[in-house]
């Protein structure tokens, strides 16, 4: 029976009986003959063609090797992109090599992006995120980083509306040698000899557009300092403008004379010099500048500032170690400390501390004593706001608080004031006026008044601490004194109030010359011993 033929193959001309076909495949790995031995015209494709156990398709190919020699390379083959997500089982193994386009998912590796990355919701680094080749340090880092837990570090900020934030540490401070000026200011480019002192200065420009702001008549104060760069050039040069060409930051100048410094020599200005206003000769409003000098040691600002040399008229403030004029005075100032001069003080609050760091009160007087007024003693009163030491007034002495929130009143035996000003004298007399000698009719009473600081103590006074006595004299003016101290052995103890008669004046059928009653008075401290003693006398 006839075999069928292929339409090549009948083209050809060549019969199935005396044709061989050969195929390449993967089967078993070899490859089968059969046929007449015709070989097909892409076999040598067909066998670049394999599969392993697992049916994946390998495919080998001759590339070219650094040497330049051809050698046949079997790879796994590339997967081409499915038609359609849903042509992929949930367990298809490509869903764990790639990533979805549609569905959320997760890299498990690197992806790296060779033109850049674009989110259009929003960008969320859990473990933070890094910019150029981040180190991290404050002196010697680069790039720039922020960690998960928001911390950030950058090379520079540029902010357009406000930054705000919560504590700024500052670790890095700029420094000044020497003498600042906070007045127009400009460095000079370059110097024109102009010939008998005067110069030509041309100035730089700070930024594009940059005018300088120096005028005419201005005085001056220029200052080179090169010796970090190995010139050893460093002078003070002073200096008047003369005419400013403001759209050509150029100004001439004249140089004062040597007598006209302060440090009795001038310097030409050069190149590289900072300049800046000291004062003016003739425009009040430029004569003013304020300066922080390193080598002074303070803050100063000047005032009506009219050449080079000030003097103690031009000091407006001053703040840090005190000018030479201040200490000329001989004010009892103390060395190594810092002291602020201002001609006048406009101000709330005046806070006064020791050597300690403690307040140091202010006495204020608080006018007479109430007892529903609060006091202070080295304390702050709310109401006013001042450290106080209140002072009272209190039966005309004024009493200072020794104790603060006392209620009690002003007293001589009270510590929680202390009497400042007043009458501190212990005063006796008697509460009873005087009484004319009637001998026919003699009946009468002392009392004893005790005051101290003004204020009446009498209860304080003890009973046993009164002793009464008496003068008297006979009708020859001869002294009595065994009348008299028999008189003193009887009625001595009687306390603080004593009632005499007739009987007490011993007449003895005349009339005495003088007779005199006294009572002396002891007035106890807080110990019990004796403070001080007065007495009161009553004649007839």
């Amino acid at each position: 029976m006839a075999r069928a033929r292929s339409k090549r193959l009948r083209d050809l001309g060549v019969a199935a009986g005396n044709t061989s076909v050969s195929v390449s495949g993967s089967g078993g790995g070899g490859s089968i003959p059969t046929g007449d031995g015709h070989t097909h015209a892409n076999l040598e494709d067909l066998n670049k063609i394999s599969f392993d156990a697992d049916r994946y398709l390998y495919v080998s190919q001759y590339e070219t090797g650094t040497d330049g020699n051809e050698t046949l390379v079997k790879e796994k083959s590339k997967a081409g992109l499915a038609d359609k997500a849903k042509d992929l089982t949930d367990d298809s193994p490509v869903r764990s090599e790639f990533l979805s386009k549609v569905a959320d998912d997760v890299a498990a590796g690197k992806i790296t992006f060779q033109k850049g990355l674009e989110s259009i919701g929003l960008a969320i680094f859990k473990d933070g995120a890094q910019f150029g080749t981040f180190v991290k340090s404050l002196y010697a880092g680069t790039g720039a980083g922020v960690d998960e837990k928001g911390n950030g570090e950058f090379e520079s900020i540029r902010v357009r509306s406000y930054f705000e934030a919560v504590e700024f540490i500052v670790n890095r401070l700029s420094a000044i040698e020497g003498d600042q000026l906070l007045t127009e200011a400009d460095t000079i480019e370059s110097v024109d000899d102009l010939g008998n002192s005067c110069y030509g200065l041309h100035l730089r420009s700070k930024w594009d557009g940059y005018f300088t702001a120096q005028a005419v008549n201005n005085v001056l104060k220029g200052i080179i300092n090169t010796l970090s760069a190995g010139s050893g050039t460093y002078y003070t040069s002073w200096l008047r403008v003369n005419s400013v060409n403001t759209a050509n930051n150029y100004i001439e100048v004249t140089q004062y004379p040597d007598v006209e410094t302060p440090a009795g020599k001038n310097y030409s200005p050069s190149a590289m010099m900072k300049i800046a206003r000291w004062g003016n000769q003739t425009d009040t409003t430029r004569q003013s500048c304020l300066y922080l000098s390193s080598t002074e040691g303070r803050i100063v600002k000047l005032t009506g500032v009219t050449k080079p040399i000030i003097d103690k008229t031009n000091y407006g403030a001053v703040l840090g170690t005190p000018p030479d004029f201040l200490k000329a005075l001989d004010l009892p100032l103390r060395d190594g400390r810092d002291y602020m001069y201002i001609p006048g003080v406009i101000t709330t609050d005046v806070i006064r501390i020791d050597y300690q760091g403690a307040p140091i009160a202010e006495y204020v007087d608080r006018d007479a004593w109430s007892a529903t007024e609060s006091y202070y003693h080295n304390a702050k009163n709310p109401t006013s706001g001042i450290y106080e030491i209140s002072d009272v007034w209190y039966n005309g002495c004024k009493y200072r608080c020794q104790k603060t929130g006392t209620t009690t009143a002003p007293a001589w035996n009270n510590t929680d004031w202390a009497m400042v000003e007043g009458n501190p004298d212990f005063i006796v007399d008697f509460a009873e006026i005087e009484n004319m000698y009637d001998p026919d009719n003699f009946n009468t009473t002392l009392t004893i008044v005790a005051k101290l600081y003004n204020i009446d103590i009498t209860a304080d006074i003890l009973a046993a601490d009164v002793a009464w006595t008496r003068y008297s004299e006979d009708a020859s003016g001869v002294e009595r004194t065994a009348s008299d101290n028999a008189w003193t052995l009887r009625r001595a103890n009687s306390g603080k109030s004593i009632a005499l008669t007739i009987a007490d004046c011993d007449i003895n059928g005349y009339m005495p010359k003088k007779i005199r009653f006294t009572a002396t008075v002891t007035l106890r401290d807080g110990t019990g011993n004796a403070a001080s003693v007065q007495s009161a006398s009553y004649e007839y």
